[in-house]
């Protein structure tokens, strides 16, 4: 404890230093002095400037519009204008969630209780339109009411964005900050920033691992593709909200707890579904987005027997605005349907309506779009049915977005078929579509030439 103060304000005795691992903060032990009231944990500012000064008293401010919320850290007490500013919050014997990992991670039912109350904490903070921005195991307190969220270094109010909280200074924790602090620091950051940061720590509890990179290996196969989806790099594929990836997770942890699920589940769904669709026109997207979740969780051949079942008017449903974010999933699920080819040949002509809806789709992504093709030219090739290719050919020659084109240049490249070869290059609208047709088109003819004997120039 060198160089530590012995009295703080001369309000606080001085029994320790807590930490000083923060980059804004110094953590003591102290208590009030003359009293015998329990040990505290005072946090002063450690830097003198005025930028961090001022991010030091606006994490005060934030915490003290949470009093009486019992999942964020209290305050209890402050003083802003002492030098350095200081604020005094309880001390949490058993420390933060980092320190339990290997005593947690194994256990289902505690971990999903521990998540469920890591995102109800976060929710605290976004219902007041509050970004915590670095969150990790680290920064959830373990009290003996619960877990608690604290260090509001780096925390900003949406609309409040300030010069230094758009800088990239102190942009969070490497191996749990998203990809868009380094890219442009705290620009344009929005609540998909905290799911990613979720994601990672999940990851890191799971795992006891590094969450730099997600490795699948020792990680629950109903847990590991929640964290890829929270870390996507592209913040329009993560969760778009705390509610769906807490409806996620209630999915997985069903199957590793042994709750009801199962094909029944899936189809009862299902029917629900269409029943609202038959009877009013309407869906309701929370449903939907269960049928997804409920039918990644199928094992192969229970999710191929729902795929055969499904109706057209699922597949207009899938591409609607309000559940896009599920698309991707189904489509996997869907795609491996159709790469088992237990189905009769016609039915491959519909899968390929079916992936041509979400392919005219205009609420889908070029991913997607690119996706549902793939899905459409695998089940063609598989029963090799002339309709089913016609239906691709079109799809094909329809493409006009840059993007979209591209996308669908690589598909056909990965998917050289006789059927893509004889399509029309004129006929492409988009140049890279073309280009696609072209090479394939001159590749077939080299391998004609050179079975003929003739080696071309």
């Amino acid at each position: 404890m060198t160089g530590a103060p012995v009295l703080i304000d001369g309000k606080y005795q001085v029994h320790g230093l807590c930490s000083n691992a923060g980059g804004m903060g110094t953590l003591y032990y102290v208590t009030c002095v003359g009293t015998e009231a329990p040990t505290m944990v005072l946090k002063v500012c450690k830097l003198a400037d005025p930028e961090m000064l001022a991010r030091f008293r606006r994490e005060v401010r934030v915490m003290q519009e949470f009093a009486g919320n019992s999942y964020v850290v209290p305050i209890l007490d402050a003083n802003l204008d002492h030098e350095p500013p200081y604020f005094v919050m309880p001390h949490y014997e058993h420390g933060d969630l980092a320190r339990h990992i290997a005593e947690i991670h194994s256990d289902m039912l505690q971990l999903e209780q521990i998540f469920n109350r890591i995102i109800d904490c976060v929710a605290q903070l976004h219902d007041k339109r509050v970004l915590h921005r670095d969150i990790k195991p680290q920064n959830f307190l373990i009290g003996k009411d619960g877990i608690v969220v604290s260090d509001f270094g780096l925390c900003t109010e949406q609309e409040s964005m300030t010069a230094f909280t758009r800088s990239s200074q102190w942009a969070g924790t490497l191996g749990y900050m998203p990809p868009e602090f380094t890219l442009g620091g705290f620009r344009d950051v929005d609540a998909t920033a905290d799911i990613f940061m979720l994601g990672k720590t999940f990851y890191a509890i799971t795992s006891c691992r590094d969450p730099m990179y997600l490795v699948a290996d020792g990680v629950p196969p109903q847990l590991f593709p929640i964290f890829e989806r929270c870390c996507a790099i592209n913040k329009l594929s993560r969760y778009q909200s705390l509610a769906s990836l807490k409806q996620s997770l209630t999915a997985a942890f069903d199957v590793l707890l042994g709750r009801a699920v199962g094909p029944g589940k899936v189809y009862g769904l299902l029917r629900s579904i269409s029943d609202r669709l038959r009877a009013s026109q309407q869906y309701a997207p929370e449903e939907v987005a269960r049928f997804v979740e409920e039918l990644g969780l199928l094992g192969a051949d229970d999710q191929h027997k729902v795929c055969m079942e499904l109706p057209a008017e699922a597949f207009h449903v899938l591409s609607q605005h309000l559940v896009k974010e599920h698309l991707s999933p189904f489509i996997a699920v869907y795609r491996g349907m159709a790469e088992k080819a237990t189905y009769s040949w016609s039915f491959a002509e519909t899968i390929a309506d079916h992936m041509k809806v979400i392919f005219n789709a205009s609420d889908a992504s070029a991913t997607d779009k690119a996706e549902a093709l793939r899905v459409a030219i695998i089940a063609a090739i598989r029963q090799n049915r002339f309709a089913a290719m016609d239906t691709c050919k079109s799809m094909i020659t329809s493409v006009e977005e840059e993007e979209l084109g591209q996308r669908v240049h690589d598909v056909l490249i990965e998917n050289d078929s006789p059927f893509i070869q004889y399509i029309d290059p004129s006929e492409c609208k988009a140049g890279a579509v073309r280009a696609a047709v072209v090479a394939l088109k001159t590749a077939a003819e080299a391998r004609v030439a050179k079975d003929d004997g003739f080696i071309t120039l």
